[in-house]
């Protein structure tokens, strides 16, 4: 029997985790990433970008039912979130099943994200696109949150870590513009990678350690009250 292929992602020099490949189901590598969908016997279908895993579909259940859960049940009567990123459908799909909510507004910067993730982790949304409740908006996070006459009882910063592409959803105009769209008594929440880890990584982490501390110190400024969950 022919041995597997294996997967390894690169976040870090130290340790890792790898991935047997079943089989690929797209790999597209250009000037500004790499992108990788394959099936795997324990953890279903992966998702990793540039060498760091995104998504599973065994495992993500964990991730969004804590970034969603959490501040809808802690707010208690909210009615309109926001969901930055998100285009694999994920947090949306975990936001519908509270039915007090009345609208749901998504911020993905590309539309091709979208159908992508429609066509190649159907899982992770599950039906929820289709919900009434639910509008897509293609636009960049950072331009939305300044620039919308909209405000929310709940914003959902689900973002790549802060290397890249997502840098910008970790700056003080985002906060600022989330702060501006905010209802009073109002809930935000974001993604901030591994803090206790990153603070002590001294090379492939070393962008995302200084970006999680001014972030930290910001938000401390402009929320009250805040809380660091890993």
């Amino acid at each position: 029997m022919a041995e597997k292929k294996q997967w390894h992602e690169t976040l870090h020099d130290q340790f890792g985790q790898y991935f047997a490949v079943d089989n690929v189901l797209y790999h597209e590598k250009t000037d500004h990433q790499d992108l990788i969908i394959f099936e795997n016997a324990a953890f279903g279908r992966v998702m990793a970008l540039d060498g760091v895993v995104q998504t599973t579909e065994r495992d993500e259940f964990i991730y969004h039912e804590m970034m969603t859960h959490v501040p809808l049940l802690a707010h208690s009567h909210a009615k309109h979130v926001l969901i930055i990123g998100g285009g694999d459908g994920a947090m949306l799909r975990e936001v519908t099943r509270h039915k007090n909510v009345e609208s749901i507004t998504m911020v993905e910067i590309d539309a091709g994200v979208v159908s992508f993730c429609r066509q190649y982790l159907p899982n992770h949304n599950a039906g929820s696109y289709d919900d009434p409740r639910f509008k897509l908006v293609i636009d960049d996070g950072v331009n939305f949150v300044n620039q919308t006459s909209q405000t929310f009882d709940v914003i959902i910063s689900d973002c790549t870590d802060p290397i890249g592409p997502g840098e910008s959803l970790f700056t003080s105009a985002f906060y600022e513009g989330c702060k501006r769209c905010l209802n009073p008594g109002g809930i935000f929440v974001a993604q901030n990678g591994v803090c206790f880890y990153s603070r002590k990584k001294p090379s492939t982490a070393i962008a995302n350690s200084a970006i999680t501390s001014a972030t930290l110190a910001f938000i401390r400024r402009r929320f009250r009250p805040i809380t660091a969950v890993s």
